[in-house]
């Protein structure tokens, strides 16, 4: 009887202490089960440098392999490069700082089974981060509800998907990727399992409140034009409450109501209004910018070498 074969891919960037751990956890998840398993770690070229460590785990557990990117692509592009590697029947997504914990792979496996879907990913439960971080990842995921009236709430790229629906996400060929949506853009049928998020096992998280709402803007501009016609509606409101206004003025100078010209309102109507035009016509520059990006057609994944093949 032929095992089940399950891919563990994890991007690697600033928790370069902890990959043996994290190692040792995978194969410690697998090793009371019938699974064969692999584990893919994907150097995002951060700056503590993992490759080395990564190269060493490699030698010495065949499971293990290394891939490493020409340069620091992001988290989710670091992802798209380990499902494009992966061999297994099922592929397994965690974090590299064992804020997920890979024992819960098997659940999640039996979960995938029992609810005979696609993908099982994880609602992320009680956070043991700061405050201050739960706080921006609430406002974060509002924000993406919001405009793009899809939910994500809670969840992250933690989850266990098939051999099909990875297929169909390396079919999409987009320059910017963000797992989480993705997955339910596919359509196939998935499930939600509640793990709650451990603490960090060494480093800090990259992903600061500015990175959060670069990110944030990124996946809105991405996944839907809702900013565009919130802005005609913006537009249209305004355009209606001038003529309203316009016509209040006739009937006051009709009636002989002005005396001395408001030169503070006009000002401050122009200013404001200058403003108002000025955010349209940057909201309008972001999705050019990301039509320009997509139409250059460059690769958006650079692999520079892995642990299976050595370096030309």
């Amino acid at each position: 009887m032929t095992r089940v074969k399950v891919s563990v891919v994890s991007p690697v960037y600033g928790c370069r202490d902890c990959l043996v751990a994290l190692a040792d956890q995978v194969a410690a998840a697998f090793a009371d089960t019938d699974f064969d398993w692999e584990l893919l770690l994907v150097d995002d070229r951060g700056s503590d440098q993992p490759w080395d460590i990564i190269t060493d785990l490699a030698q010495k557990n065949p499971r293990i392999r290394g891939i490493r990117l020409a340069r620091n692509h992001g988290q989710h592009l670091a992802i798209w490069a380990g499902l494009d590697a992966a061999a297994g029947d099922y592929v397994a997504v965690v974090d590299c700082d064992l804020q997920d914990d890979p024992k819960m792979i098997p659940a999640l496996y039996d979960k995938l089974i029992q609810d005979d879907v696609d993908a099982v990913v994880v609602d992320r439960g009680t956070w043991s981060d700061s405050r201050f971080r739960r706080i921006a990842s609430k406002s974060f995921y509002a924000v993406v509800k919001f405009l793009t009236g899809v939910s994500i709430n809670n969840i992250g790229n933690f989850g266990l998907y098939s051999r099909r629906l990875v297929k169909i996400l390396l079919m999409y060929e987009e320059q910017e990727v963000f797992l989480p949506i993705m997955v339910s853009l596919t359509g196939l049928p998935t499930s939600q399992l509640q793990v709650d998020r451990g603490g960090r096992l060494a480093g800090e998280s990259s992903y600061s409140l500015r990175r959060l709402m670069t990110l944030a803007i990124a996946i809105i501009i991405r996944f839907t034009d809702r900013p565009l016609k919130l802005s005609v509606i913006v537009g249209l409101a305004f355009s209606s409450l001038s003529a309203l206004f316009s016509f209040a003025l006739l009937v006051m100078w009709l009636l002989g109501s002005f005396t001395v010209p408001g030169w503070t309102s006009t000002i401050l109507s122009l200013w404001f209004l200058s403003g108002l035009i000025m955010a349209t016509l940057g909201i309008h520059g972001f999705y050019l910018g990301r039509i320009f990006r997509e139409v250059q057609g460059r690769p958006r994944i650079l692999v520079e070498q892995t642990t299976d093949t050595p370096p030309k």
